[in-house]
């Protein structure tokens, strides 16, 4: 099992939320060249291989970086002691060290130092190590001194403000790390059980004890006026309630049989209150989370609001707003509006995602190019969605009924785990401390999770790539849309489920010229691709960057080489040499590739288009000579 794991875990739940947080923050600023990060190598004997330097904006926007003027502790924002050698830049110009152009927080060790006063430091080998190593030219440190950095919030700050950035947009983001840092905090005191192999798929949903990789602000809960706000542990969220309203039917976009699909959640309702939610005429009910009802009132003066005594228990899924519903649904679940920023978008639903699902669920769905037999797509099926003129307003009165395998399961033979589930560790209980998906399928050895992870990234490829190859559509494969099917006797992987199609990437032109389907939308969503290279894009960071980058690091395959080896002779098994793919992923001429910028968007505020920049081609990387 990688050391990282053991040696987080023995920080305490402060401490880990802080660098938690740090660490994908300073990740994203030097992934995205916001940051420029160098690697200097450490003196032997040190349980750090090395350290990444990150410089202020100021410093790290220099066109050229020579060793003419020397870097003070003034430049510097932090230092980060590495496990291990990172992705350098193939085009880095720094004579300094190496350039680092994918910085990921496996990398780090759980530390991070600044400059500062004289401290008594644990550290302080380390530290005498780090002073040591930048001491040649182009260092000019003399008398400055390292202290460990105790909060991200003043690294930020002083990265924001090099970088000029609004001073509104800088607090805005500041507010959003701090959120993160108090639900990470949170969540690590109070720890969810272990999920077993055996144990039912909500249980693997609400297992989640850190989730994205490297989303900067991965636990950010900021409940938005008029709902009040919830310190973490005041409300459950992944327990809460299903609320109903009454919306005249004129004021409602409605997709598909909405009503029939509500009808049971109706008559569960009035079962429980013991009388009949009586629907005025020409209006139409819709079910809503607990915490929406506030927005409702604010947002919609139209809608009736019924008397809580009509609720029905719900459980969130990964998502918050995702829920199933064990009181009326069996075969479904429900995708609901809140009004709640989780990592650095409102989880509503917008006018043009409402209007999509069900059309790309009937339309499109079955005329892909899918093995049906190892993939299942969880169609969406009837939706609603306010007519209200503003779509920032409308989006907040909204539902969509999805299809739920995982409810039924178990009927199949097959138990369903959500991807994200499979990288967590730091549960409560026997054998907590161990990635889900070592202890859960006995991965003790290297020859094992080679062996698990081949037939992972084969079944994954064969899944989603081929409606890319033939189709131009490219699903969002990212671990929480990815629901792994396993057979229940054996824990043999047998396929996938994906959900939600809020992060779809659809060429029209190649849809249409394969299928005969025109894409039925409302124009303006993201969604739609302007070329093929554009789908690639997408993919490649929803399913390398993000998806099997950190099933890889998690199974210790990274360093090494051996994790990536498996994916390029996976991808060359499902991609024609010939076909546009194979030359965008894997020419070696390729050695970056567009990647997601999740901190260039927040600073630009921008959450459903995407930024991208050049990383790390990781299909390329061949590991760490002598790992």
């Amino acid at each position: 099992m990688p050391a990282r794991t053991l040696q987080f875990l023995e920080l305490d739940p402060a401490d880990r939320a802080a660098f938690g947080v740090a660490a994908r923050m300073l990740s994203c600023l030097v992934t995205e060249s916001l940051a420029r990060g160098i690697y200097l190598k450490l003196a032997d004997g040190l349980d750090a291989s090395g350290i990444c330097v990150i410089l202020l904006a100021d410093i790290s926007s220099c066109a050229s970086p020579d060793v003419s003027t020397a870097y003070t502790a003034s430049n510097v924002l932090a230092i980060i002691p590495l496990r291990q050698v990172p992705i350098f830049k193939h085009d880095g110009t720094d004579p300094r060290g190496q350039e680092i152009g994918l910085l990921d927080p496996m990398d780090m060790l759980p530390l991070v130092f600044e400059f500062g006063g004289n401290e008594p430091s644990e550290h302080a080998i380390l530290a005498t190590a780090v002073l040591k190593a930048m001491t040649g030219p182009g260092w000019d440190l003399s008398d400055a001194s390292l202290i460990p950095s105790r909060s991200p919030i003043p690294l930020w700050e002083s990265f924001g403000r090099s970088m000029k950035i609004q001073e509104t947009v800088l607090k805005d983001i500041t507010a959003e790390f701090e959120s993160s840092l108090l639900w990470q905090k949170h969540s690590f005191e109070n720890p969810p059980l272990a999920p077993q192999f055996s144990s039912p798929s909500i249980d693997w949903e609400q297992s989640i004890i850190e989730g994205h990789p490297t989303h900067p602000m991965h636990k950010t809960r900021m409940f938005l006026p008029p709902i009040p706000n919830h310190a973490p542990g005041s409300y459950d969220l992944y327990h809460t309630k299903l609320r109903f309203i009454a919306v005249p039917r004129e004021n409602l976009n409605i997709t598909n049989d909405f009503e029939k699909y509500t009808a049971p959640l109706i008559a569960a309702a009035s079962a429980s209150a013991g009388q009949e939610l009586a629907i005025p005429e020409n209006f139409v009910a819709v079910p809503v989370h607990e915490l929406q009802v506030a927005h409702i009132q604010a947002k919609f003066p139209d809608a009736v609001i019924f008397a809580p005594i009509f609720h029905l228990p719900i459980l969130g899924q990964q998502s918050i707003r995702s829920v199933v519903v064990p009181n009326a649904y069996h075969e479904l679940s429900l995708k609901l509006g809140v009004g709640i920023k989780l990592t650095s978008a409102v989880r509503t639903i917008s006018p043009a995602s409402a209007y999509l699902g069900p059309r790309f669920s009937a339309q499109v769905v079955p005329a892909l190019t899918m093995d049906w037999n190892i993939v299942a797509v969880a169609r969406e099926l009837a939706s609603v969605v306010h007519t209200h003129p503003d779509g920032e307003i409308a989006k907040h009165c909204a539902a969509i009924i999805r299809e739920a395998y995982e409810n039924t399961s178990e009927e199949r033979g097959e138990r369903l785990i959500v991807c994200t589930s499979l990288v967590e560790s730091g549960h409560a209980g026997e054998g907590g401390h161990i990635p889900a998906v070592i202890r859960v399928f006995e991965l003790d050895t290297e020859e094992k999770r080679i062996e698990w992870l081949d037939k992972f990234i084969k079944l994954f490829l064969e899944a989603f790539l081929p409606p890319v190859l033939h189709n131009g559509v490219g699903f969002e494969c990212h671990p929480q849309n990815c629901v792994a099917r396993f057979d229940l006797k054996t824990k043999e992987l047998l396929g996938f489920i994906i959900r939600d199609f809020g992060g779809l990437r659809v060429h029209r032109e190649s849809l249409r010229a394969s299928t005969g389907v025109e894409l039925d939308f409302l124009e303006g969503h993201s969604i739609i691709a302007s070329d093929p290279d554009d789908v690639y894009e997408r993919m490649y960071h929803t399913v390398m960057h993000n998806h099997l980058q950190q099933l890889i690091r998690v199974l210790g395959l990274h360093y090494s080489g051996v994790g990536w080896a498996l994916v390029r002779r996976h991808l060359r098994g499902v991609i024609p040499r010939e076909h546009a793919l194979y030359a965008a992923w894997l020419a070696p001429e390729r050695k970056t590739f567009p990647g997601k910028c999740f901190m260039r968007m927040r600073c630009e505020g921008m959450y459903r288009f995407h930024l991208h920049a050049p990383f790390p081609n990781l299909i390329l990387y061949e590991g760490v000579q002598g790992a």
